[in-house]
């Protein structure tokens, strides 16, 4: 199964943002399963050569006829293994240069083809990060959350939910 604290932190992040940026529907389908345990999320921002540096995203998501297309790489996601679904930052516009412009952020099921999901495995044996990769992965409209292009704002919102808390 998959440790309960880690995918805690997820669901405290995804369950706020898609309440507060969701559409009517996504609340509908995503939330109660969530609060039942039944689907967890991962978040997805992380880039390989990116460091901490979120508005580096090179990960693209393009509009097509069904919806958006896919590609790019994240990694350093959290239990990405043990989860169904990822928001994932990724560009929908413009260039790296751009740097916070242009970023959206989409729901992606992580088992549509195309996703591949690779834990890292740490000194330890242990593999509670994972590196996901997206080679045309079709993605319907209803996957943007929140506003195209308002991805920025809104993870920041989610990093606020993750730092924020009893706990703290």
């Amino acid at each position: 199964g998959a440790p309960v604290g880690s995918h805690w932190i997820a669901e405290r992040q995804s369950a706020p943002l898609i309440l507060k940026y969701g559409t009517e529907a996504q609340k509908q389908f995503y939330i109660p399963p969530i609060c039942r345990g039944e689907s967890f999320f991962c978040i997805g921002m992380s880039e390989p050569n990116a460091g901490s540096d979120l508005a580096s995203v090179k990960t693209r998501a393009t509009r097509n006829a069904k919806g958006w297309t896919l590609n790019g790489q994240k990694v350093w996601t959290t239990n990405a293994h043990h989860c169904h679904y990822m928001i994932a930052l990724v560009r929908t516009s413009g260039t790296t240069e751009d740097r916070q412009k242009g970023l959206s952020q989409l729901i992606v099921d992580l088992k549509l083809p195309g996703v591949t999901v690779r834990p890292i495995t740490d000194l330890s044996g242990d593999s509670h990060f994972c590196e996901v990769f997206f080679d045309n992965v079709q993605l319907g409209e209803n996957a943007l959350i929140g506003g195209e292009g308002n991805g920025w704002e809104q993870v920041t919102a989610e990093l606020a939910f993750e730092r924020s808390g009893p706990e703290r």
